[in-house]
């Protein structure tokens, strides 16, 4: 995959998801990232959870140009057997792999103070701003949680089983598992496009 096709690789995976609260914390990439081929992608969650894992890849792979999601190419008893997985995935011609994996879930509190509402009047005599001090509007402060969801993303060619790509990403009050998840591959390929035009 030319710079150029690489590129529109990673656009396209812009198209698919919105990204309202996630941002990358950190972020490394292998100078050899501009040149790895994504023609035939693996994609991975790992997770405990059969379920969430196959909802999260498949959400994974439509985001993610020529991406495949784990479970439909590793069975149970392979995916968590290096020897099998590898394996399996050089037989089929995968090139690269994307994983993800869930780092922490946390609640973050932050205090808002209040404020005082207060609308225009006429100072310049006593009737005039005498009314104005009764409908002064008080918004106490008050005490707000949010949650804080972190998630690792890596990128390999498989071919020298390389680390191309790394991240950690922090979204704030995901909706929903899938939404986290789009949102993750949008704040990465927006990362990965500025990247690769330093």
């Amino acid at each position: 995959m030319t710079r150029s096709r690489l590129l529109a690789f990673l656009a396209a995976g812009l198209v698919a998801a919105g990204c309202a609260s996630t941002s990358l914390k950190t972020q490394w990439s292998d100078p050899a990232f501009a040149q790895a081929k994504f023609d035939k992608v693996l994609v991975a969650f790992q997770t405990k959870d059969e379920a969430l894992r196959r909802t999260l890849e498949d959400t994974m792979a439509r985001a993610i140009p020529n991406a495949t999601a784990s479970y439909k190419v590793l069975g149970d008893d392979e995916v968590r057997d290096v020897k099998k997985a590898a394996a399996r995935l050089k037989a089929a011609g995968f090139d690269s792999a994307v994983v993800m994996r869930m780092i922490s879930v946390e609640k973050e509190q932050t205090w808002v103070p209040g404020t005082i509402h207060v609308g225009p009047a006429p100072y310049g005599r006593l009737w005039g701003g005498w009314s104005h001090g009764w409908g002064r509007v008080y918004d106490p402060g008050y005490l707000r949680t949010d949650k804080v969801v972190t998630v690792g993303t890596t990128a390999y060619t498989l071919a020298d089983e390389k680390l191309v790509w790394a991240s950690r990403s922090e979204t704030f009050n995901p909706a929903d598992p899938v939404k986290l998840i789009e949102d993750v591959v949008k704040a990465n390929a927006e990362a990965a496009r500025k990247d690769l035009r330093k």
